[in-house]
């Protein structure tokens, strides 16, 4: 897939924290690739979780409190699945599922309140893809589960993408949650014909789930199209998300959507103990963000304050002489790097950098 070869390759993403009043809201749409329906197992492999007798399996999900376990099936009578079947079992009570995938390590949540089992499975996976279904069970009188709505990514991806508004300069777009500038890309790919001032906003191939709420929050990492038909994704684009509800008829409603605007919000390890010795938080009274910045058996610098720049999140802290001190960080993936440029104290050179990984 095209998203999958070119992921990342050649193109830079810039955040910037500027005003402007030129915003445009057309509307905005995208597919996902190869996109089917609720998937239907193999005919051998549905005979062969339906007739075997003896399952190799993993947990996905043991909820001791409710009394309900959500197991995936690896092997059936020393034969492999190829990535199907998913047991339920409440109060004993054991329901099969061969159509569901259990590649890509599915999740689970049971919500004793609404009586839904969450239940999150591939779709489509591979090399900078990941694309999810979302499976709402519920259970019978008899404690068998059944399915009660099975939500289609396009249909999520969809109402997700019309949210942002974009607007196109030469080989730059602007990305929009309102009236609120959240991105920048600037297209550095040649021979790719500029943006496609048509439909530029692409699902990207990224569409997972945060089940860990009462209602489930689907999160795209939406992609640009050019108009040579190519189409890119990044990993420091903007995430969307919103909360998701199933009508009793099954048809879905997406509320509360917003634009995960912070991708350097978060707790990371520093390189030498595995500690989480950097911690940024974002600021709602003044759109920056707290900085605590740790360096292993050096110091740690408490007070820091962060400023989103095109470079990156510069920040300003106290040195241990009570001197002012700061620098840059930048984020790739999951890796942060603290480059100190504004240092008077003398353990602490101007160019010192360390280096932080996301806590998982």
């Amino acid at each position: 897939m095209l998203t999958a070869i070119l992921f990342v390759c050649g193109v830079t993403v810039l955040f910037c924290g500027c005003k402007t009043t030129k915003v445009s809201y057309p509307l905005v749409t995208g597919t996902i690739e190869d996109i089917f329906p609720a998937d239907t197992a193999p005919a051998n492999v549905l005979e062969a979780i339906n007739t075997a007798a003896r399952f190799q399996q993993h947990n996905i999900l043991n909820d001791t409190v409710n009394d309900i376990a959500v197991i995936s099936l690896d092997e059936v009578d020393d034969t492999s699945t190829e990535g199907y079947g998913i047991v339920v079992v409440k109060d004993s009570t054991s329901t099969t599922f061969p159509n569901i995938r259990n590649v890509r390590q599915p999740v689970a949540r049971y919500d004793k309140e609404t009586g839904n089992l969450w239940l999150t499975s591939c779709a489509m996976g591979g090399s900078g893809v990941q694309v999810e279904w979302l499976y709402q069970l519920r259970f019978k009188e008899d404690n068998t589960a059944y399915i009660a709505a099975v939500v289609n990514p396009y249909d999520v991806q969809q109402a997700l993408c019309q949210r942002i508004g974009y607007n196109i300069d030469g080989q730059k777009i602007s990305l929009y949650d309102g009236e609120r500038l959240i991105g920048t890309a600037t297209n550095t790919v040649t021979n790719m014909g500029g943006f496609d001032a048509d439909h530029p906003l692409w699902i990207g191939e990224l569409l997972f789930y945060d089940i860990s709420k009462e209602d489930p929050y689907p999160i795209i990492v939406p992609g640009v199209k050019f108009t040579t038909g190519l189409v890119l994704t990044y990993d420091d684009m903007p995430m969307v998300t919103g909360r998701l509800t199933i009508s009793e008829d099954g048809k879905i409603s997406i509320h509360e959507v917003e634009t995960l605007l912070r991708p350097y919000e978060g707790s990371f390890l520093d390189d030498d103990n595995k500690e989480p010795n950097l911690n940024i938080s974002y600021r709602l009274n003044d759109g920056k963000y707290n900085v605590e910045i740790g360096i292993f058996r050096l110091t740690t610098f408490d007070d820091g304050i962060g400023t989103m720049v095109d470079e990156g999140l510069d920040f300003t802290a106290t040195d241990p002489a009570g001197n002012p001190i700061g620098g840059l960080i930048t984020l790739h993936n999951d890796t942060a790097v603290v480059t100190f440029t504004r240092s008077t104290w003398g353990l602490l050179e101007n160019g010192s950098k360390f280096v932080y990984t996301r806590a998982k």
